[in-house]
């Protein structure tokens, strides 16, 4: 069409075919052509009618596409037919009959605090303690007065989430009638049938704030347009091409650029600055309560056969009653709080790090409530608490051959059964001989009553390596009196 019309007014001008043909590098016979078309009146140059197979099936073929069938159902029908055209030629008819309505939205508009929209966006990887990291934007928008506040963080999870609204409304100085947020997990919870459950902290935050949440639709971002586009004007503006050397760096220049840059600029769409209208807007806002919300996270966690459910690496008991199922646990900064049924079911203090336990013995039926080292434990304080020499029998026990939870099960029913005087007596009795090697020597010397029985100024040990050695002059001793046993 360029050289049509070059051509046009070069021949205007008065110059020769030739010279517009070589000046313009066309062909003289081209020249000639469209110096014979403006001859005929012709104001643009048209292509040649080029007849094609499907003219006398153009009606044909609109109502079949009319009624929503495609261009290979159309094409089907011509090759069963037996019409011969090919493929490409029937899809161009058919784009060209079918009509695509335009996509059309409908201005939203609202009144002052009516509400706000937020959104997440990843801005890049910036580096933090000597990582780089993914680092998002977090957007909260004031609909009215495209008032916005901004901040990064390193995830989106329910904590975090939750925290930068909770700072946002601080920002404002209130909070909007209506929370519109995207389809995020932390706010969000979709089931397998498609409805939509919101995020139980989530809604809770929602209510002590006074404010309703109001989720956009799936895959809807016109919803929730001013956030939307809040948030590629800071990307663009604040964070496109430049480079920071720390998260700390970059929050520092987000809120310059928020303070002194977004929400004091002439807005494109009210003509306004969003500060100038945000003081007509914060009257209209929802009061803050006097006490923040306490940002805590929810979750369901099944107790496990130890009384116990695990969260965060670490271990809490729960009565023994919800064994095998689930319990709906709420964790805070400081607690973690255990509901079953609507109701408080137990409380415990958030445990640091990872591998801890936190036990509350009650929560074990009663014939559960000690475990097998408590137990053991619990045998030797009883033992060693006979007396002296009950004691030092008992930390032989411990470094000898034999099972030490068997030898002091053992001594601690002698002491239940004997009382504490007699079985530190028969204790002293088999250090004496040595005989310190097996409970079950504390049994006979009791079940003889041989503690009572003095003890010789000296003794000798036998040799041979024998376990239970006695002196030889105690043997002839019980010959002569003739109380051999």
């Amino acid at each position: 069409m360029s050289s049509f019309l070059s051509v046009r007014a070069l021949l205007e001008e008065g110059l020769p075919k030739k010279t517009i043909a070589r000046r313009l590098g066309l062909d003289p016979r081209t020249v000639r052509r469209y110096a014979r078309c403006f001859e005929a009146g012709a104001d643009a140059h048209r292509r040649t009618a080029v007849p094609c197979k499907l003219d006398g099936h153009a009606v044909r073929v609109e109502e079949q596409a009319r009624k929503g069938l495609t261009a290979t159902q159309i094409y089907q029908d011509f090759c069963r037919e037996g019409v011969e055209v090919s493929y490409p030629t029937v899809r161009r008819l058919v784009r060209t009959l079918r009509r695509t309505e335009p996509e059309v939205y409908c201005r939203m508009r609202y009144c002052p605090g009516e509400a706000g929209q937020v959104d997440f966006g990843e801005i890049g990887r910036i580096r933090v303690d000597g990582v780089e990291r993914r680092v998002y934007l977090f957007v909260l928008t004031l609909c009215w007065s495209r008032y916005a506040y901004y901040e990064l963080v390193l995830d989106q999870t329910v904590p975090t989430f939750l925290g930068a609204i909770r700072r946002a409304f601080e920002y404002f100085g209130g909070a909007p009638e209506r929370l519109r947020p995207d389809n995020l997990k932390a706010a969000v919870l979709l089931d397998a049938l498609g409805q939509r459950y919101y995020q139980e902290d989530f809604y809770r935050l929602c209510r002590h704030y006074g404010t309703l949440p109001d989720a956009a639709r799936p895959y809807t971002p016109t919803d929730k347009g001013r956030c939307e586009r809040d948030m590629g004007y800071a990307k663009g503006n604040c964070f496109n091409g430049r480079e920071f050397a720390s998260l700390e760096e970059a929050k520092a220049y987000l809120v310059w650029w928020r303070e002194e840059v977004a929400n004091v600029r002439l807005h494109g769409t009210t003509h306004r600055r969003p500060l100038d209208l945000f003081a007509e807007e914060r009257s209209h806002l929802r009061p803050l309560p006097a006490d923040p919300y306490e940002i805590c996270e929810w979750g369901l966690y099944r107790v496990r056969k130890d009384c116990h459910f695990a969260l965060l690496y670490n271990h809490y008991s729960v009565p023994h009653r919800f064994v095998g199922e689930q319990v709906l646990v709420r964790l805070s900064a400081d607690t973690v709080t255990v509901f079953a049924g609507g109701a408080q079911v137990t409380e415990h203090e958030r445990l640091q790090g990872r591998g801890r336990s936190s036990t509350i013995l009650e929560h074990y039926p009663p014939e559960k409530r000690l475990a097998t080292q408590e137990i053991h434990r619990r045998r030797v304080l009883a033992v060693r608490g006979a007396g002296p020499h009950a004691a030092e029998y008992a930390s032989r026990l411990l470094g000898g051959r034999y099972v030490s939870s068997d030898q002091m099960a053992r001594l601690a029913r002698l002491v239940a059964t004997h009382g504490d005087e007699a079985v530190d007596l028969a204790c002293r009795r088999a250090l004496h001989y040595d005989a310190a090697g097996n409970s079950i020597v504390i049994e006979r010397i009791l079940e003889r009553g041989l503690q009572e029985r003095p003890l010789p100024e000296t003794r000798t040990v036998a040799s041979g390596g024998a376990d239970f050695p006695r002196p030889l002059q105690e043997y002839a001793e019980l010959l002569v009196a003739g109380e051999v046993r």
